[in-house]
């Protein structure tokens, strides 16, 4: 068995030892580890908070793994994302930016996470409206139904979807991206630039949604509606 890797920089500040998904800023070369991350998928999103216009980089790493390094643009308003099963392992994540004045905000999303309180997402009912960073929990139709995500502000929104079987790498996990103006994110499941997203799906499971859309965003409309 291979020794896990010694670093000088990445996980070595560790300033939340136990980090349980909460907001949480990391300065320069400080550490967030999860001693343990859910079995099954969960959202981790990060922001680079720098009030001056420099770039930021996180680096994210699990178990023995190599680490990767994700870029944390400076100045925008849109937390970047990505939506995966660390299926139990630990996860590290360090502010590795090149300037020293660039903070980078870090939170998970999933069930049982803390940091928010999720709303109820009802089938057949109105639909919700969900504030940017605000997250919803339901019960999949046992049919065949459409998750409809409605932007009619024409802000850009930006919502994640965790719920249904995993696929063969355990990821259960979709990203949407709606008002997209730009070309579809690798990780992203898809992108519109109209005002309205849709994915139909048939599962019997709980289903949670995040509302990852930039801080100064309208709500989107959320609702599921059974086919």
């Amino acid at each position: 068995m291979s020794a896990s890797p010694q670093f000088l920089v990445l996980g070595v500040n560790v300033t939340a030892a136990d980090w349980d998904g909460s907001p949480t800023t990391l300065a320069w070369h400080e550490s967030a580890a999860m001693p343990q991350t859910v079995d099954g998928s969960m959202i981790v999103a990060w922001l680079n908070i720098a009030e001056q216009n420099n770039d930021g980089t996180l680096a994210m790493s699990s178990a023995a793994g190599q680490p990767e390094f994700h870029d944390a643009p400076a100045g925008t308003t849109v937390p970047s994302a990505i939506a995966r099963n660390w299926k139990g392992q630990n996860l590290k994540l360090t502010n590795v930016s090149g300037n020293n004045t660039t903070p980078i905000s870090v939170q998970a999303y999933g069930p049982g996470l803390p940091g928010t309180t999720p709303a109820l997402l009802k089938a057949r009912a109105e639909p919700l409206s969900m504030a940017p960073g605000s997250t919803a929990k339901g019960l999949a139709p046992p049919r065949l139904t459409q998750l409809i995500m409605q932007a009619d502000s024409g802000d850009l929104a930006i919502v994640a979807l965790l719920g249904g079987p995993p696929d063969s790498s355990g990821n259960n996990a979709f990203i949407f991206g709606i008002n997209f103006a730009d070309p579809k994110p690798d990780n992203y499941t898809s992108v519109t630039t109209g005002n309205t997203a849709t994915f139909s799906f048939r599962w019997t499971t709980r289903i949670f949604v995040v509302n990852l859309s930039p801080s100064n965003s309208e709500p989107v409309q959320v609702s599921l509606l059974p086919l």
